[in-house]
Formats: structure tokens, sequence, C-alpha cells
């Protein structure tokens, strides 16, 4: 068997209940199983769980660090794959994705940014009419291909950052929820060392650390991740907690993303 091309980093903090269907989800993937495998980051132990990861032949890596980057890093240190995925344990993917996104990198090979829109469920596993802002192409077309320094000539002249006129004016929320999200692997690796001080939010830093990086942005507004609401969806890789730590983080993002896109 050779190397795997996709590698998901799936990540579990605590929250046993949902992450059986995101395993679940994994197994039902049509890409062939020698193209990608799975990294499963966890603090706890789980028959349900620990039976799909065995059953399957996956990785399992106990990780306790409550900062999400460094449990992304765990993962990423027992992976092969030249894309990384990830997916969050509440979260789960549509049969298909892991298939739309190993030929859309391979179509691409100057692609370092993979983006896809949401389907909203609740706790059950119901759909929702879109109790949140969905990501969704402001452009024409359903799927868009472009090098981000295109836009370099428009930053200037509007003294907007290519960040902004991309969420503003090309995709809404196109830096939305970590399991929608999909990147080369060198993405990651490059940055090891911010990755490792970021408490939460990998989305925004994947996001970041593409455009720093140079190449292809690819968005679709095919729903490819369902994206659960509940009352554990706020992130629990904070620092500490109540509104003055939310506070602090944010500042401390806001922080990181300068340095990567500077």
């Amino acid at each position: 068997m050779g190397q795997p091309y996709i590698s998901v980093i799936v990540t579990a903090y605590n929250r046993r209940r949902y992450l059986p269907f995101a395993l679940r989800s994994l197994e039902a993937q049509t890409l062939p199983r020698d193209k990608f495998e799975v990294i499963v980051v966890k603090n706890f132990e789980d028959k349900e769980s620990d039976d799909i990861v065995s059953k399957n032949g996956w990785k399992y890596v106990y990780n306790d660090d409550l900062y999400h980057g460094r449990m992304v890093l765990a993962g990423l240190e027992e992976s092969k794959g030249e894309v990384i995925a990830f997916l969050d344990d509440d979260d789960m993917y549509t049969n298909n994705r892991l298939e739309e996104v190993y030929n859309v990198f391979n179509d691409y090979r100057d692609l370092v940014y993979f983006h896809n829109s949401q389907e909203f469920i609740d706790e059950d596993g119901r759909r929702l009419e879109n109790p949140l802002r969905p990501s969704k192409n402001l452009v024409r077309g359903d799927d868009i291909v472009f090098n981000p320094k295109a836009l370099q000539g428009v930053s200037k002249r509007y003294g907007m950052s290519i960040a902004d006129l991309i969420l503003k004016y090309v995709r809404v929320r196109a830096d939305f929820n970590n399991s929608s999200v999909a990147v080369r692997r060198h993405i990651v690796e490059s940055h090891a060392q911010l990755l490792k001080r970021l408490p939460a939010s990998i989305d925004s830093f994947t996001f970041a650390a593409s455009l720093r990086a140079g190449g292809l942005f690819y968005f679709t507004d095919e729903e490819l991740t369902l994206y659960r609401v509940h009352s554990a969806s706020a992130s629990i890789y904070v620092l500490g907690e109540g509104p003055e730590a939310y506070i602090r983080q944010a500042k401390y993002l806001l922080s990181l993303t300068k340095r990567i896109t500077s």
C-alpha cells in the first residue's frame, strides 16, 4: 500500500458524545481507503470510538493539552499525507468530501487552500435552516479557484488587506470551521512554532498561513461538512473562562494573524 495522499486529523477534548458520528462519517467516505489516513487526537478513552479507530486501523494519539494547536501538531507528527484535512469531534463529513478534496488538489497542483460550505444540524443530526451565517461565494459560480495575489492592486488602491477583500467581496466566512478546510501539508508545518501557541481558531490560522505562503485558493458552495449546533458548540479551547478570556483570546489570535500575513 502506498503513502496516503490525505491525512485527516480528528481532535476531541473531553467531549465523547458526538465523536463516534464523526468517525463513522470517515468510514463512509467514497474515496478509496488507501488514499487517506485518519489520526484521532483525544484526551479520553471511549469504547465506542476506540473500537471504530481500531477496526479501521487508524492511529490514536493521546493528548491532554488544552491548546488546540498543540493537539493538531500531535496529529501532524503522526501523519504522512501531502494534504491535511481537519475534523472536529462534533462535526461530520458528507460521504464524498474527501473524494472532492482529493480531486481538486490533484487538478490544481499549486492549490494551497480548500474551503467548502456547511449544512447545519442539531444535536440529533436533524437539518437546521441556517441558524448561523454559512460560508458562501459572493461572485458568480459555485466553485472559485484563484490566486489571492491577483488582488494586490485592488488591495493597495483601497487600503484594504487581501484577507479583508476575500472575506467581504469573494467569499463570506472563507475562514470558518476547521472541518471545512483542507490545506497543503507545508502550510501547517511551516508555522509549527506559532501553532503551538494557538489555543483555538485553527480555521482562521490556516486561512492566514495559506495567504502568507502563496498559491491557489479553491472555494466551493457544496455543503460537504455537517456542522453541529449544540449547547457546547462554542470552542472549549480557550484561555480561561468568561468574557475577559474571550477578549484575551481574540487579541492573541489577531496578533498571530498579523505576524503570519505581514
